[in-house]
């Protein structure tokens, strides 16, 4: 049978968490229709073999397709999805981080929507956890409103979505830097025509101190770069443009203010350093698309914040 969903899942340096993961998949995604492609990010640990020994032990059990992409060096999670990204056969491409899990009834929910094809995005929700894992799941299937506005309002990550194959058109996530679904999540909802959310959980996010985006340090300034660059690239596809820099200029402030936690004083100068680049390369799209008083001095604000971040 076809294959309707590619979920890219890569692997690094989570040998604790592999059990949980694969467990969830066994659970969540068992069928033939569906194929994981795991990508080997160079792991120093033992954490990608786990997964396939798991794979070989549960043979008998498993459905679902399988692939392990061994890259030669460590790049990064960026590359690891690209990697994955240009060898998977989906109809739909989904994304799993390997300390997360799936919810049971993560392809008895989605399965009607990707086969129906109606939908460039399907949108579903995610819970927290930290240490026990959660095993509610949810059947409602209740269609709630969306919109290519939808990443500004219940957030950017990639896990809560798939993607049409042939609406992303070989678009790829930024290397080589964090908060690269940012980038992605903008690009992709200002190709999508039509988009789904469904208020089902189905995924379970696990949080840790020593994950990449817990630290924080002056590549902070990575999610407004990956966020303003994506606007750039895309405000003309947007019927909403007012709206969509508007939400650039907000988020902009509150990255700025959250940047008062990077702990090392050198660290956080140059972090306010690039963040007044960044609104620096920003300004002229905002001054075009915004007239509004209220909102052009919340962007002088930001500035202000991060002259005097650059000196405390």
């Amino acid at each position: 049978m076809a294959i309707q969903l590619s979920l890219i899942c890569p692997v690094y340096k989570v040998a604790e968490f592999i059990p949980d993961l694969m467990q969830s998949l066994l659970l969540g995604v068992n069928t033939d229709q569906v194929e994981i492609v795991f990508v080997d990010d160079c792991c120093p640990e033992n954490s990608i073999s786990l997964c396939e020994s798991f794979i070989v032990e549960h043979k008998s059990d498993i459905k679902f397709n399988s692939t392990i992409i061994k890259q030669p060096i460590n790049k990064g999670q960026a590359a690891a999805r690209n990697a994955a990204l240009a060898i998977a056969k989906g109809e739909y491409i989904g994304f799993i981080d390997s300390d997360d899990s799936i919810a049971s009834n993560y392809w008895d929910v989605l399965s009607s929507y990707v086969t129906a094809a109606t939908n460039d995005i399907i949108e579903f929700s995610f819970e927290e956890f930290t240490s026990v894992m959660p095993t509610s799941a949810s059947l409602v299937l209740t269609e709630l409103e969306s919109s290519n506005l939808n990443p500004f309002y219940s957030g950017f990550f990639v896990w809560t979505r798939l993607y049409r194959k042939s609406m992303l058109n070989g678009l790829t996530f930024p290397e080589g830097m964090i908060y690269e679904d940012v980038f992605y999540n903008v690009q992709a909802f200002s190709k999508a025509s039509t988009t789904v959310k469904i208020p089902s959980v189905l995924v379970y996010y696990r949080k840790r101190a020593g994950s990449t985006t817990s630290i924080r340090t002056s590549t902070y300034s990575h999610l407004l770069l990956n966020l303003v660059n994506s606007v750039k690239d895309t405000i003309e596809l947007f019927d909403n443009k007012n709206i969509v820099i508007s939400e650039v200029a907000r988020f902009s402030l509150l990255t700025v203010l959250k940047g008062s936690k990077i702990k090392d004083r050198k660290d956080r100068h140059l972090f306010y350093r690039e963040c007044i680049k960044i609104n620096d390369s920003f300004k002229p799209l905002f001054l075009k698309y915004n007239d509004s008083i209220v909102e052009r001095l919340k962007f002088s604000f930001t500035y202000f914040c991060c002259f005097i971040g650059r000196v405390l």
